[in-house]
């Protein structure tokens, strides 16, 4: 649909900067994640494109225009909140129409697109139902209509799944996926959920503190997050600390349950400190010859997962473990064998190379 490019793009309020200094180009078709805290700028982003947010500086263009200065109706682009904003007088038919209308197409186009839009997703059944009578799933579907019967250059998205249960969630993951990639809109999908990110998104931007951090495949970003917060953003991790101690030509991390080895250079700079180390439960593995001790402080068979308690005694460090489809039982001892790790600055939460 159209390429959107934002360069040098900040956005103020009042003295606090919202966003600083973003440069970010998305290519046409394309899906992008928007990942990053609550407060990191996710929603100003998604709303500075859409043109009900003021710039400070910079500029946005779509489709290679400048719509820096533009109205938000006159960028041909849809948003979809997270909580569905349908008009409640007007039935699910109507609601459908709205933007049609708001545009003046002739009758004929709008009861041809409106009849086509359903079919898409599935709701021709709740036509005529008014918004009261929708549950969170089909109001979000009617919303998704609404934003799309017009033909939008740019999608915009912000956390439209939150709200809804488990498996709707991610049955709606599937449909969103496959009708974004159906029409082919430029889609930029804000979410603080790791799954809804690395699922759909065809690359991620992650914000902090409304700076741009990382920008990648959201594979690239999961195994090599340039950011402790780019590690959080892209899926379940375990934190700990350890020291680093040099040995020859390369070093340990000495935890008080466990020794690793680790060959990173810039660990020459931190001989005698503390980093943080962070593990994915799929770089932990349960081993009878595990040099890694703990006991299982939780398990479940939901996620797959055990969280381990290392060592013995009061405040242990946590450790979650996949469990490779395998039962275990609260209580019951384990030895681990750790297969890789990231490496943090704990002062500037910086990944170590």
């Amino acid at each position: 649909m159209a390429t959107v490019a934002l360069e040098h793009v900040s956005v103020r309020h009042d003295a606090v900067l919202l966003l600083d200094d973003v440069n970010l180009v998305v290519g046409d078709g394309e899906m992008i994640g928007v990942v990053g805290a609550s407060g990191a700028g996710k929603t100003t982003l998604l709303r500075a494109i859409a043109g009900v947010e003021a710039l400070a500086s910079g500029a946005i263009s779509i489709g290679g225009v400048d719509v820096s200065d533009a109205a938000p109706a006159e960028r041909n682009v849809s948003m979809v909140f997270q909580t569905p904003q349908l008009i409640p007088h007007r039935d699910v038919r109507r609601n459908i129409a709205f933007p049609l209308e708001l545009r003046h197409h002739p009758e004929d186009d709008i009861a041809t697109r409106v009849a086509a839009e359903p079919r898409a997703l599935h709701i021709e059944a709740l036509l005529a139902r008014p918004p009261r009578d929708l549950s969170a799933g089909e109001a979000q579907l009617v919303q998704i209509a609404r934003a799309l019967v017009h033909v939008p250059s740019v999608l915009l998205l912000d956390e439209p799944l939150a709200r809804l249960d488990a498996p709707l969630s991610q049955h709606m993951r599937r449909d969103l996926r496959s009708l974004q990639q159906g029409y082919g809109v430029t889609t930029f999908l804000a979410t603080n959920d790791p799954v809804e990110a690395m699922s759909l998104a065809d690359r991620l931007v992650v914000l902090d503190g409304g700076h741009v951090v990382q920008v990648g495949a959201p594979m690239e970003i999961y195994e090599r997050p340039a950011t402790l917060m780019a590690a959080a953003c892209t899926g379940r991790l375990s934190t700990v600390s350890a020291l680093v101690e040099r040995d020859g030509d390369g070093f340990w991390l000495v935890h008080p349950s466990f020794r690793q080895r680790a060959w990173r250079p810039s660990l020459a700079e931190h001989v005698g400190a503390a980093v943080l180390v962070v593990m994915r439960p799929t770089w932990l593995r349960v081993a009878a010859d595990g040099p890694v001790h703990g006991t299982i402080a939780a398990a479940s068979p939901v996620t797959g997962t055990i969280t381990v308690a290392l060592g013995n005694g009061p405040g242990l460090d946590e450790v979650e473990v996949a469990t490779g489809g395998r039962v275990y039982r609260r209580g019951e001892e384990v030895s681990l064998r750790i297969e890789e790790v990231i490496l943090f600055d704990p002062r500037t939460g910086g990944r170590l190379a």
